[in-house]
Order: C-alpha cells, then structure tokens, then sequence
C-alpha cells in the first residue's frame, strides 16, 4: 500500500509554498517556491545605489538535493582527501563558540582541522576537543590582539577553507586583525572559501565599502539582525519581504548569502535561490550559528561549491536538530552541542 501523501500549503514569511511529503519517508516532493511580487520593488545598496528588485524563486532543499550533494568517502581515502580547514575564532567571553564551530568543522567529515584561537583561551579548549590542531595567537582583551596579524601568513598556508567569525569578540585589535586578514586573502588567495559569520560579519558591518574587502568566494552568514547591520536596513523591511532582499543583495555583493531564521535562505552571487521547507525551534538557541558555520566550512573544504556547501550544510544542521529533539525529548532541552553529535544521523539518512 502506498504511503499515505499530505499535501501541504503554507506561507513562508513572504514564501509560498506547495509541498508534497510522505509521512513515512518525510521526503519533500516539490520544487518549487514562489516569492509574492513585492509591494515596493526598488531599494538602496549600502552604496547608495538603486537596485531593481525583481520576484524571486526559491527552490526547497530537499532529501534528494542533499544526498546528491554529500561527498562521497571511498574506502581507499586518507585525510589529505577530505581537506584542510582553518576555524578562526574565540573570545575569552565567547570560547564556547569557538568550540561548538570546531567540533562542527570535526563532525563534517573535513580531514585536519586547524584552530587559530587566542592563548588565554587554549587551555580549557584542549582539555575537551583532543582532535583539532591548535594556532595560539596573542590575547590582549581576552581577545586576539593586532599583534596576531603576523602569523597570518602561517595559518593560511595549506588551508582548502576558512572560517573566521564565531565568538571573535568586537575588540580595536580583532578588527585590526580581521582586516589584515581579509586584505592577504584577496592579495594572495583570492579564490580560498572563506566563510564569514558573527562578529566578523559585525566589524566587516563597521567599515565603509566592507564588500571590497571580501574575497571572491566567501559565504556570509548573518540572522536578520547582522544583516540589516551590513545593509542599513530596517528590520521590519527584512522580515517582510526577506527572499527578494536576499536574492538582491547577494547579487549586488556578488558573494553567497544565508540569511538565517526559521526557515532560512541560501542565495549565489547569481540570484539563484535555495530555502529550507521545514524549522525546527531547537535552532533558536544561542550557538547553534556557530554550529552551522563550522559545518559549512568544513564542506567547503571537501571541495564543494559555496553555493552548493552553504545549501547542504543548512540542509544537515536542521535535520541534526530534528534528530536531538528526538534523542532529548524537548526543544527547550536540546542544545547546539546535541545537534553536533546527531550530525551523522542526518547523514545517513542521505
């Protein structure tokens, strides 16, 4: 007998959305969305300049997107096959960020993880992930300092992808650093994934022209909040009428964009439009962002494109959530380190 079919209609923010799924297999059938024309059509970049905002499409990640994304891990690989991330992050007031976005670049089948953390907060770090490769850089602050920009040569060599953001902190010095940081990327490896999130997005946010700064394939990562920080954007405009600023503003920065919320957006530098068709309460606790970017750019470093890695990723992390609300029980009792440890349960469900 076939399982039984429920069709479903129902509005995602401004979304609509048809979605066929089996109750059984929980596989979403349609492939499809159609944001609503918008009431308005122009807007501002942060430059200044008009853009034309046109109705958007958004498709919905689904299973067979997702499976058809996972690397594939022969049985004959070694760690070299799976890359090389780097994980920039910490804070004394945020290690626990640092820690949730390293155990998620662990958990995503990446091969070496490089930590660049500052020292004050080495210690407690260690003790509890034994499998990460550890880059101490100055502290002043309880954060890293502008000394650090020295060693950034040494922690980009050999690196498939970066991460930078997670639990950074906001300090003069973290600045200084991030900007040298961004400025060797575009000089001397202009094609590295970079994934920017959280403070990172927060003091790039501060600095006029920010989107020069940015090398040619990062990925960004704000909530709505961090974005309409980086747009000048009032929060009620974004949350209206979030698919056509989205598809719009990754256009204009030419970079991939998640725009991250219940049901969150994954735009390329195109315009081309990927969106979550389920939420998961479990993901409104504070470090499962952090979760996130780690898994995103330890795809990357497996050889996915941004577009394609920010979508998978996305994809995996709410089903991970599905998996520990399950495990747990309650929403309000799963944690983002739950999610990390249910990740491989949303793999092989692939």
């Amino acid at each position: 007998m076939p399982d039984k079919v429920v069709k479903v209609k129902h509005q995602i923010d401004s979304v609509q959305m048809d979605v066929d799924f089996s109750e059984d297999e929980a596989k979403y059938k349609t492939t499809q969305l159609r944001h609503r024309q918008p009431s308005d059509p122009v807007s501002c970049s942060p430059t200044g300049t008009i853009m034309r905002m046109e109705s958007s499409f958004a498709n919905p990640i689904t299973p067979e997107l997702a499976a058809a994304l996972m690397p594939r891990r022969a049985d004959d690989s070694f760690k070299g096959s799976f890359g090389k991330v780097l994980v920039v992050a910490g804070s004394k007031k945020y290690t626990g960020a640092a820690g949730l976005a390293i155990q998620a670049a662990l958990r995503s089948g990446s091969g070496l993880v490089f930590a660049a953390i500052p020292e004050c907060i080495h210690t407690p770090l260690a003790a509890i992930i034994s499998e990460a490769i550890w880059l101490t850089l100055p502290c002043r602050e309880g954060a890293i300092s502008a000394e650090a920009a020295a060693q950034i040569p040494e922690m980009l060599a050999g690196k498939d992808a970066v991460l930078v953001g997670p639990g950074l902190s906001q300090t003069e010095g973290t600045r200084i650093f991030l900007l040298g940081l961004l400025s060797r990327l575009q000089i001397h490896a202009p094609d590295l994934p970079l994934v920017l999130d959280a403070d990172a997005l927060n003091l790039v946010s501060q600095q006029s022209a920010w989107q020069k700064l940015l090398p040619r394939q990062t990925i960004l990562t704000p909530h709505e909040m961090e974005f309409s920080r980086l747009t000048g954007l009032g929060l009620d405009e974004i949350h209206s009428n979030r698919l056509n600023l989205a598809a719009a503003y990754a256009q204009n920065w030419r970079q991939t964009l998640i725009l991250k919320g219940p049901n969150t957006l994954v735009v390329s530098p195109a315009g081309d439009c990927r969106v979550l068709p389920f939420s998961n309460s479990v993901l409104a606790h504070g470090g499962t962002g952090d979760v996130l970017a780690g898994l995103i750019v330890g795809l990357l470093a497996q050889g996915l494109a941004p577009f394609d890695a920010a979508s998978l990723a996305v994809w995996l992390h709410a089903k991970a959530a599905e998996h520990a609300l399950a495990a747990v029980g309650h929403a309000a009792a799963t944690l983002p380190s739950d999610i990390i440890n249910h990740l491989g349960k949303a793999m092989s469900s692939l």
